[in-house]
């Protein structure tokens, strides 16, 4: 592998754990060539991670987060996607297993929990 550049190499499209990569530690002070896996690499991300500061940005042509997403100020975005939803249970934000921002929806109304314990809806009709 010596006699071959990083570029010549066979593309791999899928990872797994124990796969290895090249890495430089230190390239600041003295570089040194190491191996880590995807696991330690990825692993060493917390599972809840939370950006803090005056202003965090993430930008991407196509960001997509799967699972619970928390955002405690603003969202600023082209366009925000929200997935059809159930009923809630009732208008205990609670009860109905909803926390104080978040929106449902379904094909009649609109659902926010206006706080932990209060669901707003809103009837949705057609318009022209």
């Amino acid at each position: 592998m010596a006699d071959k550049k990083v570029s010549q190499l066979t593309e791999l499209t899928t990872t797994a754990a124990p796969d290895l990569l090249m890495i430089v530690d230190d390239p600041n002070g003295t570089p040194a060539s190491k191996r880590i896996t995807i696991k330690n690499l990825f692993g060493a991300v917390p599972a809840n991670t939370n950006f803090s500061g005056a202003k965090n940005v993430i930008t991407s042509a196509n960001t997509y987060y799967a699972g619970n997403v928390s955002i405690t100020r603003t969202l600023t975005a082209n366009v925000v996607k929200v997935t059809f939803g159930s009923t809630p249970s009732s208008n205990n934000a609670t009860s109905a297993g909803m926390i104080s921002g978040q929106i449902r929806f379904t094909n009649t109304h609109l659902y926010i929990a206006v706080s932990n314990s209060i669901v707003r809806r809103v009837a949705l009709s057609d318009f022209s």
